[in-house]
């Protein structure tokens, strides 16, 4: 039980990568409060998990609103600290560099980015009050390499590296380690075009990334694939590891 008795927050924790990580740390046993923007499906994910009841609570959280920010941490005041925060909560933009607009260039950077410094600061008291603080902000390998059409998503993850490592730096002295995931190719809604179709169904996407190797283990990952990965962050088995990345892509970034 590598995360027992720690108190964590997740972040865009409905579905996918997210929802992965809140059962992992509750396997690990782990409290947790699971938050979302989209309170139905938020719902209907604690459902699910009703074996860790006692150590459950959801809430909706809106990361671009700092007044829902604190009415979620207003929840959880009966804890004594706060041991881990995971932020994950992103939209996903599809835009060409040269006609994506300014209201939504900026509302990516704001949910991706900013939203992340915002959750941060708020609960950096009850941070503070933890004998072994973490943080983990979920990046992507768009963070590091160009992809066609992604130009506001790449660059608020690649600005969410630069910040991991700068609250790295500016937290060190308080004892608050901050480190990042890189997901690759995942099995997550992310991973729809605008058609609908599963970018991992296209054939072009096989033939380039699994039968040449792109992707040397030969398969897009699952969100379970991706929790071991925030798990080591939170536990004591990274504790002196921080302003770090981990990319969980399969060997993607090996092939660039």
């Amino acid at each position: 039980m590598l995360l027992e008795g720690r108190r964590i927050l997740v972040t865009g924790a409905a579905r996918g990568i997210g929802l992965a990580v809140v059962q992992a740390c509750l396997k690990q046993g782990g409290d947790v409060l699971m938050t979302d923007l989209d309170c139905e499906t938020l719902d209907q994910a604690a459902a699910t998990l009703t074996e860790h009841a006692d150590r459950l609570r959801h809430c909706r959280l809106d990361v671009s609103d700092l007044e829902s920010i604190e009415t979620a941490l207003s929840g959880i005041r009966d804890w004594p600290a706060l041991d881990g925060l995971i932020n994950n909560a992103a939209v996903l933009d599809i835009n060409h560099a040269g006609t994506v607009t300014d209201e939504r260039f900026a509302h990516v950077l704001d949910t991706n980015l900013t939203g992340a410094l915002r959750v941060t600061r708020a609960a950096l008291p009850m941070l503070g009050n933890s004998a072994a603080p973490a943080i983990v902000n979920t990046l992507s390998t768009q963070a590091f390499f160009g992809v066609p059409r992604s130009a506001a998503y790449a660059t608020a993850k690649g600005g969410l590296l630069m910040l991991t490592r700068s609250m790295a730096v500016d937290f060190g002295a308080e004892g608050i380690r901050v480190n990042a995931v890189a997901p690759g190719f995942i099995n997550t809604r992310m991973a729809l075009t605008e058609d609908g179709v599963h970018e991992h169904e296209m054939e072009g996407f096989k033939a380039h990334y699994i039968s040449e190797g792109r992707i040397p283990l030969r398969r897009p990952g699952t969100p379970e694939d991706c929790t071991g990965a925030y798990v080591y962050l939170l536990s004591d088995l990274s504790k002196y590891v921080t302003g770090q990345v981990i990319y969980v892509d399969g060997g993607l970034s090996a092939t660039y």
